[in-house]
């Protein structure tokens, strides 16, 4: 066999050794994902079955819309029949307002930590719901559970919830939204940390039917019921579950790669 024929015969070896060692680097790297994906989902599934048991929910919203005052709390409705004439009365403010509820169904006590747009009422004036709180363990013998209630609210202009309405006419978002979040944890370390996020938003206002440049209130409709149908929000609000190797040293548990 000539030189040129040893010479082919070589590289050609040389690329199947080298396609081999590549196919076995590719199984090896496959093979440590799954192994690392294991891993992390039995951590994962430890944490879970740890965590405290704790919900959170959004009481159906007040209806109808009530009329910001000059102290924010209480809020009355706007008395039936009340009509928003614009340009005039297109700054008169107006309250979306709906109880969330944290209950903590475990048998330790949680820290809540509150976001956005939730307030708590002092003697009749809202303050914003920033403080953290401990709230309570379930009572075993009386079968109670820990339970703080804050609102979510916040006051618009006329001309804002309007707005509100043209976006939705027009296909587009809702640029007017009340958004808040709660974040719970115990005193582990090792552990987990919820956090849920709450939206209210809609367009409870609507054009009058004959009279051009005054707004009112959703009416109730024979068979769509009240006018609550024109509001937007979850009474689940959707929970994100942080893991964390070290919550005080700010580690969470890493993510899996997907292999090449």
């Amino acid at each position: 066999m000539n030189e040129v024929a040893w010479t082919a015969i070589s590289a050609v070896a040389t690329a199947l050794a080298f396609v081999a060692v590549a196919w076995q680097s590719i199984l090896t790297r496959r093979a440590l994902a799954i192994a690392q994906t294991a891993a992390l989902d039995t951590a994962r599934a430890r944490l879970d079955n740890g965590a405290p048991a704790v919900t959170v929910r959004l009481e159906a919203p007040i209806w109808p819309p009530l009329a910001g005052t000059a102290h924010g709390m209480p809020c009355n409705p706007w008395p039936r029949g009340h009509n928003f004439h614009f340009p005039n009365q297109e700054w008169e403010p107006t309250v979306l307002q709906a109880v969330a509820v944290v209950e903590n169904l475990s048998g330790r006590r949680v820290e809540v930590r509150f976001d956005g747009d939730l307030i708590e009422d002092q003697d009749n004036r809202p303050v914003p719901a920033t403080t953290p709180v401990l709230v309570p363990a379930q009572n075993s013998a009386t079968g109670a559970s820990g339970e703080h209630r804050v609102y979510l609210q916040r006051s618009f202009s006329a001309k804002q919830l309007a707005e509100n309405y043209e976006a939705r006419k027009a296909g587009r978002e809702l640029p007017h939204r009340v958004t808040g979040s709660i974040t719970v944890h115990d005193d582990r370390d090792n552990g987990v940390e919820d956090t849920w996020s709450l939206t209210l938003t809609g367009c409870p206002l609507q054009p009058h039917e004959n009279l051009g440049s005054v707004w009112v209130t959703v009416p109730h409709h024979i068979t769509e019921g009240t006018g609550l149908r024109s509001l937007q929000y979850d009474l689940l609000p959707p929970r994100r579950r942080t893991y964390w190797v070290s919550r005080r040293g700010g580690v969470e548990l890493g993510e899996p790669r997907t292999a090449a």
